[in-house]
């Protein structure tokens, strides 16, 4: 089975992430009303699509570097692609964020709110002691502060050539084990403030980043040709029970949270199935849930804007009462999809490959630009 064409299930996976967090939030309409016991119920633990996003682009991370023999200029291309894939949408989506959801000028006359703004452009907490959620003007933009992060070690181990993956691992070890350790005390909470004094290292020290590691690793997995399931049935059913088992992890309250020792292991679990299940059979995937993984990105990054846009419909429309019912939860999901469909279209494969192609032809440019010769010295005669 060709390999490179078996990576539905990675889009399956992103689909599914991205539409259960946008229903997480979604349940909000229902608050205050006789339906938020079941809303609430049914939906909060939808939450986990943030882990499960983490643990798929460590996978993608190794998975695409691979073969890759680092240094720095391919550390460079890669952290270029990277940041012209989140940033441009992320930051067209924050300042409509200000004017849809945070009451537009009048924001700015707030000082505290001016800083919030331009920390969250910067993707640096603006608040570090808010952990994991920093307070930002977009309220989503915590995860992509932690996704950069996780972009930045990963290119920094690449200068290291085939020593990357040992010391891409050391240094999570060292941050995230042994200076909370040695700080104030091990834990892995990532709601913790270990009281650091620089506010990055709020993102640098939180368990979050183990996911990303667990990807990477799950990665490794999937590309060592002697590691595979035997027999089509077996892999069928490690792949279903796997499932079966993060299902019930999570809505059972077994687990009950962000963080490795919550969501974290019991999705990676499943992932790793996935992926070593992957080698044996073809997992595939409704072609809707292919779409969805394609728009995932912009569909996790839009989707409080569509959210806040349904909303002042409602109202401009005096139908303040629909939004506190399950309708309302429908229409928002409707609109989100409608939006993220637009920002793919739009931000994703328009600006974004935009600024991308720019940044790689400069780059380009100056690892081709001719070094000047130093002036050549006269020679002199002997008399």
């Amino acid at each position: 089975m060709n390999q490179e064409k078996n990576l539905h299930w990675v889009q399956l996976l992103r689909g599914v992430a991205a539409l259960l967090v946008v229903l997480t939030h979604g349940r909000y309409a229902l608050l205050g009303t006789p339906s938020w016991p079941l809303a609430d119920q049914l939906m909060t633990p939808g939450a986990m699509g943030v882990d499960l996003f983490f643990i798929i682009s460590g996978f993608i991370m190794y998975y695409s570097t691979t073969g890759n023999p680092g240094g720095a200029g391919e550390a460079a291309r890669f952290l270029i692609k990277r940041f012209a894939r989140v940033w441009p949408a992320y930051a067209v989506v924050t300042l409509a964020a200000v004017y849809v959801l945070n009451g537009g000028t009048a924001y700015f006359h707030v000082a505290a709110n001016r800083l919030a703004f331009w920390h969250t452009l910067a993707m640096l907490p603006a608040d570090p002691h808010q952990a994991p959620y920093f307070g930002l003007t977009l309220a989503v933009g915590w995860t992509l502060e932690f996704e950069m992060y996780f972009y930045l070690i990963f290119a920094a181990s690449m200068l290291f050539k085939r020593l990357r993956w040992f010391v891409l691992a050391s240094w999570v070890l060292l941050t995230v084990i042994l200076l909370p350790l040695g700080h104030a005390g091990f834990d892995m909470s990532v709601v913790r403030d270990h009281g650091f004094t620089a506010g990055y290292m709020s993102i640098a020290t939180n368990p979050f980043v183990l996911e990303f590691l667990a990807g990477v690793l799950i990665g490794w997995a999937h590309r060592q040709p002697w590691l595979r399931i035997p027999g089509r049935q077996l892999a069928w059913h490690v792949l279903g029970l796997s499932v079966a088992f993060a299902v019930f992890a999570v809505y059972s309250r077994a687990v009950d949270g962000h963080g490795p020792t919550h969501y974290g292991w019991p999705l990676a679990l499943m992932v790793l199935a996935m992926a070593l299940a992957s080698k044996t059979v073809e997992i595939r995937a409704p072609a809707l849930f292919i779409w969805l993984g394609s728009i995932s990105y912009s569909l996790y990054l839009t989707h409080p804007i569509a959210q806040g846009l349904e909303l002042k419909a409602l109202q401009m429309a005096g139908l303040n009462s629909l939004w506190s019912s399950w309708w309302s939860v429908l229409l928002s999901t409707a609109c989100a999809l409608s939006v993220a469909a637009l920002s793919h279209h739009y931000l994703e494969q328009g600006l974004s490959n935009k600024v991308r192609k720019l940044l790689l032809r400069l780059l380009t440019r100056r690892a081709e630009a001719p070094t000047q010769a130093a002036p050549a010295q006269p020679i002199k005669r002997r008399a």
